[in-house]
C-alpha cells in the first residue's frame, strides 16, 4: 500500500508541474526575446541596408550591424492630424523609447488625393518632427480603399515620392512605403502571383526613380491580401537591394506558425519568405482583431513579439489614436466614463498609464524591451476635500470636551481655519499627543464616504516654519476611539513661502497612523465620516491655520449594469411597434452607450436614448456622438430616393450650440463606406421658435438624398446596403436629455410621408439643413478638405481602417456590436436572429469576397480571395482550452486513484 501511495503522489505532482504553467496565463519567462535592448536612434545607427546575416535577409545599420526598429503608426492623418505635434513625438521617443514612427498618409477616403496639399503638409511636419527626435520616419502611402495601386486615384504617387525624396534627398532617418495593404477592395487586386504581379509593377518605377536620384533609403513594398503575402514576393522579388516586404497581422485574429508550409497562415509566409532570401518588416500590427475591436489579446501578441524580435524584424504598432477601438494606443472619449486622452500629452511631455488603453501600455512596454507590468484597471483614483473652510464658516470644529487645554480661539481667517493659543499645546513627538489641544468636528453636517482611503491630508499654514505635530482619529457610528499610532510631524524644511508672505507644508496621516481611518475606508457597509477629531501641537508658535483637510485613495470601479430592451430581429423599415429594437443597437465606436428604450414619442413607439455632451469637446466631432446602426439589412434603395426618420428630442438642457445629423452606409460594392453629403444641423438656440408635439418633444423629419453622396460613390438601385448608420453629432452644445428615432424608411418624395412627420402644426424645421444639397456645417470635419470624420474610421461599416482591420476584405464589424456585454462572434453572427455579414463563413471565418460576388454567391470569387485563411477567434491564450482538458484529466486521474486506494484499505 505504501508504495501505490507513493507512484500515485509522484504521478500527481508530476503532472502538476508539467501541465500547471500552461494552464495559467502566459508570462514573460516563457519568451526568451520580448525583453530587449534599447532601440538603437537614427543618430547612432545612420543609414539603414539590408544585409545577409547568417544566411538570413535582414536589417542592419551603417556598420552591418542588425538592428530592429521598434515603434508607433499613426491612424489617418486626415483623420487624426493632432497627433503630429512636438511634445507627442517626443514622448514617443524619450518616454517609450521608440526609434520608428510611421506616418499612415490615406491616399483615398478623403485623404492625399482630396486634399493633397493640406495632407502633404501634415506629412512634411511629421518628418521634420521625427528627425528632431532622433526616430526614423515611414512615409507611408496608404493604399487601402481602392485596393490596386495602380488605381487611378493612386496616380499621384510617382510624383509624391518625387517631390519628398527631393525635399529629403537620400536622408538616412526616411523610409518609403510605397503600397501600405493591396487588396481586393474594388478596383482590387487578387490573393496570389498575378496580385503580386500588379504590386510589382506599380512599385518598381518607383524604385527605380528613386535609385536614380541618388536616394538609397529603405523602401517597403505591400503585399496581397492585406499585405499578408510576402510569400508571393519572395518568389519573385523586386530586383533591388535595399526593398522590404511587408507582413500584417492582428493578434486576435492571425495564429502563429511554427513552420513556412502553410500558405494561409501569415506567420507561416513570413517564416517562408525569409528562408527564401528577402526580408520583412511589420508596418503595421495591432493586439485586437482585424477589425481594430474586441481584446486585447495580449498573449498572442506575446507569441508574435517573441517572433519578431527573434527574427529582428521590425515592427511599427496600430495606432496612435484616442478612436474609441482596442487596437488605439489612447483612451477614447465615452460618456459617463472618461474624456478623450489629449494627443499632445501637455507640459510634463509624458502620456500616464492611465490615459493609455490597455493596448497602448502593453506595446509602450514592448517597444521600451522592458516587462509589461500593468496597472490596475479595476481601481479609480479619488480625492475628496472634506474640510476647505471656505463658505466662513469653522465647518463644524470646536475644542473637544476632553482637551487638556481649552484656553484656544478658534475663527475662520481667510478661509481657513485659524488656531490660537497654541503656547501650551507643544509637545510634538510621535507618542505623547495626547498632553495636546483636541479638536472635534461633531459638528459636522454631513456624511462623507471615504471607502478606499489610504491617507488623511491637511495644509498647515504659519507665519514662520516651525515644527507642527498632528495625530487623527476618524470615527462614524461603528468606529469610535482607537488611539492613534503615532502623531505625524512637518518641520521648518517641509514649509514653502507663499505669495502673501505666510509658509505652507502638506501634513499627511496613513493608514498605519491612525487606526480608524484604516478600519472606515476599508468597511464595505459602513465607510461614512462623520467626526475628526485632531491632536494638535506646535514649537515656537502661538498659532497655526489649517485647510483643505482632505481623504485621497482608491475605490473599486463599480459600472451600473446597462439594460437595453429586447434586440429583436432587425428589421427595415424599422418603427419598433412590436417594442423591440428591431435589430438596432450601439456602434462599436459610439461615444455613447446608454439604454436603448421603446418609449412613446408622438404617439407612437420610438427607439430612446439618454445623452449629454461634455463640456470639454475631443477633437474629432464624432468621437462623442450617439452612432446607432442597424446591421446585416442587406437592403437596396430601389427606386426610392431618400432616406428618412423621425428624430426626437426631448431636452433637459439646451441652450448653445447645434448637434449635426449624419448617416453612413456599408455597401460592400463601395467598400462598406459611403456617406450622405448632406449633414442636417440642428441649432440649439432656436428651440424656443421650434413647435413641440403634444407630448412636449421637438420634432424633426430628417431626409437624406442617396444620390448625393460623398466622394462621388453611385448607389443605385440595386446597390446592396449592408448596414445603416445614424450619428448625431455635438457641434459646441450644452444638450443633455433623451433622443428617439422612428419611421426609419425609403421614401422617393421630399415631403414627409403622412402619417410620419409634421402633424399638429409642426414645420420640418426651415433652417434645421434638411434643405437638399446643404453643405455639412464646420465643426463636422469638412474644414480643409477633411473627412466629417467618417467615424474617423472603422465604425461598423465604415471603410476597412487600415489596419483597424477590414483589412483582408473584412469589414468593420457593423453588426459585431459590443453592447450587453456579449462578445462579437464573427464566425456566427452576432446577437439574437442575427445574420452572418456577408463575406463571412461559419467554417473558416470572414472571407473578403468582391461585393458582386459576394451578392450571386459565386464561390469561385470566394477561394480567389481568401483572407487569413486560418482566421479564427483566438481566446485570450491559444491554449486555454487544451489547459482545461488537461486540468480535467488530472481531476479525473486524482479521483481514480483516490478511489482506488480507499477500495483497497475497504477489502
Amino acid at each position: 500500500m505504501g508504495k501505490l501511495k507513493g507512484f500515485v503522489l509522484s504521478i500527481t505532482f508530476i503532472l502538476i508541474f508539467v501541465y500547471l504553467p500552461s494552464y495559467t496565463q502566459a508570462e514573460e519567462t516563457e519568451f526568451n526575446h520580448l525583453i530587449v535592448e534599447p532601440a538603437k536612434k537614427p543618430s547612432t545607427a545612420g543609414a539603414l541596408k539590408i544585409t545577409d546575416i547568417n544566411g538570413m535577409k535582414t536589417l542592419s545599420d551603417k556598420n552591418g550591424e542588425p538592428i530592429q526598429l521598434r515603434g508607433m503608426s499613426t491612424h489617418g492623418l486626415q483623420w487624426f492630424p493632432d497627433i503630429v505635434n512636438e511634445r507627442a513625438f517626443s514622448a514617443l521617443s524619450n518616454d517609450w523609447g521608440a526609434n520608428l514612427i510611421r506616418l499612415a498618409m490615406y491616399v483615398g477616403e478623403n485623404g492625399y488625393a482630396t486634399n493633397p496639399e493640406v495632407i502633404k503638409q501634415r506629412v512634411i511636419d511629421g518628418i521634420e518632427l521625427a528627425k528632431a527626435n532622433d526616430m526614423y520616419v515611414i512615409v507611408d502611402w496608404h493604399v487601402h480603399a481602392p485596393g490596386d495601386p495602380n488605381a487611378e486615384v493612386y496616380s499621384g504617387a510617382m510624383n509624391f515620392f518625387d517631390e519628398i525624396s527631393s525635399l529629403y534627398p537620400n536622408d538616412p532617418s526616411i523610409i518609403y512605403e510605397l503600397a501600405n495593404e493591396p487588396n481586393s477592395n474594388e478596383p482590387g487586386v487578387t490573393n496570389d502571383a498575378a496580385g503580386w504581379d500588379k504590386v510589382k509593377s506599380y512599385a518598381e518605377p518607383i524604385i527605380e526613380m528613386l535609385r536614380n536620384k541618388g536616394n538609397e533609403n529603405l523602401v517597403i513594398v505591400g503585399s496581397p491580401n492585406w499585405s499578408q503575402r510576402p510569400d508571393l514576393a519572395a518568389d519573385n522579388p523586386i530586383d533591388d537591394d535595399n526593398t522590404v516586404y511587408t507582413v500584417h497581422f492582428y493578434s486576435g485574429t492571425h495564429e502563429p506558425a511554427d513552420d513556412s508550409t502553410n500558405r494561409e497562415n501569415v506567420m507561416s509566409n513570413a517564416r517562408y519568405a525569409m528562408e527564401n532570401g528577402v526580408a520583412v518588416f511589420a508596418s503595421e500590427w495591432g493586439t485586437s482583431e482585424a477589425n481594430g475591436h474586441n481584446g486585447p489579446y495580449l498573449n498572442e501578441a506575446d507569441v508574435w513579439i517573441n517572433f519578431l524580435n527573434e527574427h529582428n524584424i521590425s515592427w511599427a504598432n496600430w495606432s496612435l489614436t484616442n478612436k474609441n477601438e482596442t487596437s488605439a494606443a489612447f483612451q477614447p472619449f465615452e460618456l459617463g466614463k472618461q474624456a478623450a486622452t489629449d494627443l499632445d500629452p501637455g507640459e510634463d511631455g509624458v502620456w500616464s498609464a492611465k490615459e493609455l488603453t490597455v493596448s497602448g501600455e502593453y506595446v509602450r512596454a514592448r517597444i521600451k524591451g522592458v516587462p509589461y507590468e500593468p496597472i490596475d484597471r479595476t481601481k479609480e483614483e479619488f480625492q475628496t476635500v472634506i474640510w476647505d473652510f471656505n463658505d466662513g464658516t469653522l465647518q463644524g470644529f470646536g475644542i473637544n470636551p476632553d482637551s487638556p487645554i481649552k484656553d484656544i480661539q478658534l475663527a475662520n481667517s481667510n478661509n481657513a481655519l485659524h488656531i490660537s493659543g497654541l503656547t501650551n499645546s507643544n509637545d510634538v513627538t510621535e507618542g505623547n499627543y495626547w498632553a495636546n489641544l483636541r479638536l472635534s468636528a461633531d459638528g459636522l453636517n454631513t456624511e462623507v464616504d471615504i471607502l478606499g482611503a489610504n491617507e488623511l491630508s491637511m495644509d498647515v499654514i504659519v507665519t514662520t516654519p516651525t515644527t507642527v505635530s498632528i495625530a487623527a482619529i476618524p470615527q462614524n457610528s461603528s468606529y469610535g476611539w482607537a488611539n492613534p499610532t503615532r502623531a505625524i510631524q512637518v518641520n521648518e524644511e517641509d514649509f514653502a513661502v507663499q505669495n502673501d508672505g505666510t509658509y505652507k507644508a502638506k501634513l499627511s496621516i496613513s493608514r498605519e497612523d491612525s487606526p480608524n481611518l484604516e478600519a472606515i475606508a476599508t468597511d464595505q457597509e459602513n465607510s461614512q465620516l462623520t467626526n475628526l477629531i485632531l491632536f494638535i501641537g506646535a514649537t515656537q508658535t502661538d498659532e497655526i491655520k489649517l485647510d483643505n483637510i482632505t481623504v485621497t485613495g482608491d475605490r473599486t470601479i463599480v459600472e451600473e449594469p446597462i439594460v437595453h430592451d429586447e434586440l429583436g430581429t432587425p428589421t427595415f423599415p424599422s418603427n419598433f411597434e412590436d417594442n423591440t429594437r428591431q435589430g438596432w443597437k450601439w456602434d462599436q465606436a459610439s461615444g455613447v452607450k446608454s439604454s436603448l428604450t421603446i418609449q412613446e414619442a408622438n404617439g407612437s413607439k420610438a427607439l430612446t436614448w439618454d445623452v449629454a455632451y461634455p463640456e470639454v469637446k475631443p477633437g474629432d466631432a464624432w468621437a462623442s456622438a450617439p452612432r446607432i446602426i442597424l446591421g446585416d439589412i442587406n437592403t437596396s434603395r430601389g427606386e426610392n430616393q431618400y432616406l428618412a426618420f423621425d428624430l426626437y428630442l426631448n431636452p433637459v438642457r439646451a441652450s448653445s450650440g447645434a448637434l449635426s445629423v449624419n448617416l453612413a452606409l456599408a455597401p460592400p460594392s463601395l467598400g462598406y463606406w459611403a456617406q450622405a453629403a448632406d449633414v442636417h444641423t440642428i441649432d440649439l438656440t432656436q428651440l424656443d421658435s421650434q413647435l413641440q408635439t403634444a407630448d412636449g418633444l421637438y420634432h424633426y423629419e430628417i431626409l437624406f438624398d442617396l444620390n448625393n453622396i460623398l466622394e462621388d460613390k453611385v448607389i443605385s438601385a440595386d446597390t446592396i446596403l449592408r448596414d445603416l448608420t445614424l450619428i448625431i453629432a455635438d457641434q459646441e452644445s450644452d444638450y443633455a436629455g433623451k433622443m428617439s428615432i422612428d419611421n426609419v424608411r425609403f421614401q422617393n418624395e421630399k415631403t414627409p410621408e403622412p402619417g410620419t412627420g409634421d402633424e399638429e402644426g409642426e414645420t420640418p424645421e426651415p433652417g434645421t439643413g434638411d434643405e437638399e444639397g446643404e453643405t455639412p456645417e464646420p465643426g463636422t470635419g469638412d474644414e480643409e478638405g477633411e473627412t466629417p470624420e467618417p467615424g474617423t474610421g472603422d465604425e461598423e461599416g465604415e471603410t476597412p481602417e487600415p489596419g483597424t482591420g477590414d483589412e483582408e476584405g473584412e469589414t468593420p464589424e457593423p453588426g459585431a456590436g459590443d453592447e450587453e456585454g456579449e462578445t462579437p462572434e464573427p464566425e456566427a453572427g452576432d446577437e439574437e436572429g442575427e445574420t452572418l455579414t456577408p463575406g463571412q463563413s461559419e467554417d473558416s471565418g470572414k472571407i473578403p469576397v468582391s461585393p458582386v460576388s459576394d451578392v450571386k454567391g459565386n464561390e469561385d470569387a470566394k477561394q480567389n480571395m481568401i483572407k487569413n485563411e486560418n482566421k479564427h477567434h483566438l481566446p485570450q491564450t491559444a491554449t486555454t482550452m487544451y489547459n482545461f482538458f488537461l486540468l480535467g484529466c488530472l481531476i479525473i486521474l486524482i479521483g481514480s486513484l483516490g478511489f482506488t486506494i480507499q477500495k483497497r484499505r475497504n477489502s
